[in-house]
């Protein structure tokens, strides 16, 4: 080239190479260039370019160059001469806290970063010079505007010891506050959006939830629940259909990781399941990881469900009460500065059904009296304060008690009809339940430099149960049992985030965690003539386990985000001692707005397993419990793979289409799933006696999620999603070891209880400046059941007299062989916003099953008259209107 103006020889370059340039036009208008230079080293035919030009050319990743001031190159293009850090955080200009997950991208470069859970991004070893900078969240509006990446002052000699120079370094980070937009719409939102680079702590497979997002979402029976909201989501559902757990594509409800500031929970539901301990009104954000989630979590198969409790309000802003009544419960929370540098979150929910009740009723008949009690009640306490100490250290403390308590007592008279039942009588029982979540959690987070970042998380957390019964089938007989269960998990885990370079984000960290398994368990059981017997049982488990990780968000290139990481882990329970689970994910930007492709594996190790006993009648609660692997069960493993693909073909209008294959091994099934409880004492604490009703299974998952989301500017929003899934159960064959009187295993593949071939969820909503109103649809197939094929009579061949009559049995050779009919529900839901005496209302009506459909959710089948086959249907609940009042001031 000779003389020729520099625009057009950089042009020139990058149709030929295929190299990236990113330039500022200014830089170069009016530059005209002589060169010649024959070679394929891109790096040297710019220096050749850029020679007496006064400008130079730093490399950012493989294949891009940005071009800057800096005088003549000698074709040195990596050196760390002229890089910088562009750091800083990201915060609601409101409140003041810190937005996890947010998308920081630098549209020319086309790189991109995400916030940590302190709100803070780092892209090092850049150019340096003035970006442009986007920053994104969903519920928030974006925000334009532009950064100087520039190097941190070196301390001089003289400078005084401590964090002085790290100080220097991260003071002057800017801070972009992004300003809430009103959220018109019920749907969960995933992040990132299409078209932006992939976050780096976000992935292919989350869905992230922002408070604004959150408390938009539809609210359950009158109560603001993230699980139940979650599963509006094409493959999350519910067990059972109320209560029960979260099933995620085709898991068991225990394969479930759910933390709350970092801390497990394990068992969050409160009304056997019917709500969930995560309200959304007390979340800063939430994450769900689906099927595949990243090297930083572990110790289960399915998902992951990551929610922080809000920091509180800033100092700058107006306390905020907000008051909430619904059917079920009445609530209060409070957000507020406590000085300059402390905030605190506080909230309350109980139920109060048992207060307008009560809780014992008399009842009277045939000149005798006695108590009905019927109490029941459940409650949550959460509470958070934070500190920002200063620019480089943040400290949070976090509480949470969550507690549910059964007091009841039911005297029967059996020779009555059904509507007599409850009666003076000598047959009654009396049961006593209840189970509680508590936890601890301290957070430190030190903003090291403007590249590293370390956060520190303690934590102790504990569940516990107890379930006092008493029986009295007759006048002289009687069971007493009291059975108590607790564990107790205490954490530390180091989490640090270092920026390498703009194309690779890292993260590592370690983790260790003791636990505690305690049960206890006494029964009382006397017969007639005074013969009775006193059991007394006790267990202790411990256990510890460790996890370090690594994990490297790399963009190879502006199109390409690879997540390569590794999870190491040991069990002091039992079983291999070390266990190595690789992950893996890749996200390829087809197009900036019609296509983005993605896929991810890995394998995955769970140390706990959920057991109950299925045998006693006595206990049931607290008889399902955690106990951890030992040399005699294996943990169980999980591989798993995910692909799919994205966009956003018109305005406001997302498509997602999704496909998954799990296969997990050394999950534990029961023996015989059709088991009745036939025994007033059951088999007790022992661990060998429980894992005698289990068998080792291989379980299947796989399916295909559909979901169409219509997000127009205006004040209406519609989503469509459809799943076609299966879920199937292969046990292992049976053991010499199985008792006489177990149903015979089968060791044929079936269905497993999630299994839901099809699923159609729909919804639309519209919210103005005062009235919303919404409607939410799901239409499914029926839970899989198993139905007997045939009767069977046995008799003994050595009975005499009425010991000779035959007994009569169902006959089950093939579980899951039957499906209980579709499922449709349809809700409805309108709301007003008004101000009155100086506060805002809302006040909503909800339908719940609008149509007053039955749906049939469980089927039994019994013998009834003439040893004839009946079945029991047992069905949901009909229309419930709900109301619901919220008041903030």
């Amino acid at each position: 080239m000779q003389d020729v103006p520099l625009t057009e020889a950089l042009a020139e370059m990058r149709a030929q190479t295929e190299v990236d340039l990113v330039f500022a036009r200014v830089l170069v208008e009016g530059e005209r260039v002589s060169c010649q230079y024959a070679g394929g080293e891109a790096g040297r035919a710019l220096a050749c370019l850029l020679a007496g030009t006064g400008l130079r050319a730093e490399r950012v990743r493989r294949r891009q160059y940005v071009i800057v001031k800096g005088g003549d190159t000698t074709g040195a293009f990596d050196s760390e001469s002229g890089r910088a850090a562009l750091a800083g955080f990201v915060t609601d200009a409101q409140t003041g806290e810190a937005l996890p997950g947010a998308h920081v991208s630098l549209p020319a470069l086309e790189l991109g970063a995400a916030t940590n859970g302190a709100g803070f991004f780092s892209m090092s070893r850049l150019p340096q010079r003035r970006y442009r900078v986007r920053v994104s969240y969903v519920g928030y509006r974006t925000l334009d505007t532009t950064v100087v990446a520039a190097r941190a002052p070196r301390p001089s000699g003289d400078a005084p010891s401590g964090d002085a120079p790290t100080r220097r370094a991260t003071e002057g980070l800017p801070e972009l506050a992004l300003r809430p937009k009103a959220l018109k719409g019920q749907e969960v939102v995933v992040n990132p959006q299409a078209g932006e680079p992939r976050a780096a702590t976000g992935g292919p497979f989350t869905r992230a939830l922002s408070a604004q997002t959150l408390e938009a979402m539809p609210s359950f029976l009158g109560e603001g629940d993230l699980i139940q909201a979650l599963e509006r989501r094409p493959g999350v559902r519910k067990s059972g259909a109320l209560g029960g757990g979260m099933s995620v594509r085709g898991g068991q409800t225990d394969q479930n990781l759910y933390l709350l500031d970092g801390a497990p929970v394990y068992r969050p539901w409160h009304a056997f399941g019917l709500l969930s301990t995560f309200q959304t009104g007390t979340l800063q954000n939430a994450r769900l990881y689906e099927g595949r989630f990243p090297a930083e979590h572990g110790g289960r198969l399915a998902a992951v469900l990551d929610a922080q409790l809000k920091d509180g309000r800033r100092p700058s802003s107006e306390p905020r009460a907000t008051l909430g009544l619904s059917p079920l419960s009445a609530r209060f929370r409070v957000e507020a500065p406590l000085s300059d540098r402390f905030s605190l979150m506080l909230s309350g929910r109980r139920s109060y059904l048992d207060l307008l009740v009560g809780r014992r009723h008399p009842v009277a008949g045939g000149g005798r009296r006695d108590t009905l009690r019927t109490g029941y009640n459940f409650h949550d306490l959460s509470a958070k304060l934070s500190a920002r100490l200063s620019r480089q250290h943040r400290f949070s403390l976090s509480y949470y008690h969550g507690r549910d308590d059964l007091d009841l007592r039911l005297p029967f008279d059996l020779s009555l009809d059904f509507s007599s039942w409850l009666r003076p009588a000598s047959f009654f029982f009396e049961i006593g339940q209840n189970w509680e979540n508590r936890l601890l959690s301290g957070r430190h987070r030190w903003l090291a430099s403007d590249r590293f970042f370390l956060t520190t998380t303690g934590y102790i957390s504990t569940y516990s149960a107890r379930e006092d019964a008493f029986v009295r089938p007759a006048a002289s007989t009687s069971v007493k049992s009291d059975y108590r269960v607790e564990l107790r998990d205490a954490g530390l885990k180091l989490d640090a985030d270092y920026a390498l370079s703009p194309a690779h984000q890292l993260r590592a960290g370690l983790k260790v965690s003791h636990r505690r398994f305690d049960s206890r368990l006494t029964t009382d059981l006397q017969r007639a003539l005074g013969v009775g017997s006193v059991n007394r049982q006790r267990s202790r488990q411990r256990a510890v386990e460790g996890a370090a990780y690594v994990q490297d968000t790399w963009q190879p290139a502006p199109r390409w985000t690879v997540r390569p990481g590794l999870r190491a882990s040991v069990f002091s329970g039992g079983g291999a001692p070390l266990r190595l689970s690789p992950r893996l994910s890749a996200s390829y930007r087809a197009h900036p707005r019609l296509l983005t492709l993605r896929a991810g594996g890995g394998l995955y190790t769970q140390y706990l397993h959920r057991l109950r006993d299925r045998y006693s009648l006595v206990y049931d609660l607290v008889a399902g419990r955690w106990v951890p692997v030992t040399k005699r069960t294996d943990p169980a493993r999980a591989a798993q793979l995910s692909a799919g693909a994205s966009g956003h073909p018109l305005p406001g209008l997302r498509l997602r289409a999704d496909v998954y294959w799990r296969r997990a091994t050394g999950v534990l099934v029961p023996r015989d799933p059709e088991q009745r409880k036939n025994q007033l004492r059951g088999l007790g604490l022992e661990a060998g006696a429980l894992l005698g009703q289990y068998t080792d299974a291989t379980t299947r998952a796989y399916g295909l999620e559909l979901e169409a989301r219509f997000d127009p500017a205006g004040p209406w929003r519609a989503r469509l999603g459809y799943t076609a899934a299966r879920s199937r159960i292969d046990p292992a064959p049976p053991n010499e070891n199985r008792r006489p009187e177990d149903a015979p295993p089968a060791t044929d593949a079936y269905p497993d209880r999630y299994d839901l071939p099809h699923q159609v969820q729909a919804g639309a909503r519209y919210t103005g400046a005062r009235w919303n109103a919404g409607l939410s649809a799901v239409a499914r197939s029926g839970y899989s059941t198993t139905v007997p094929v045939a009767r069977y009579r046995l008799a003994g061949a050595l009975s005499s007299g009425q010991e000779k009559k035959p007994t009569t049995y169902l006959h089950r050779p093939q579980r899951g062989n039957g499906r209980l009919p579709s499922y449709l529900r349809l809700d409805a839901t309108v709301g007003r916003r008004f101000a009155w005496l100086g506060a805002d209302w809302h006040a909503q009506l909800h339908l719940y099953n609008a149509t007053s459909r039955r749906n049939v959710v469980g089927r039994q089948y019994e013998l009834g008259a003439n040893d004839r086959v009946r079945s029991d249907d047992r069905r949901g609940f009909p229309i419930l209107p709900l109301f619901e009042v919220e008041v903030t001031i």
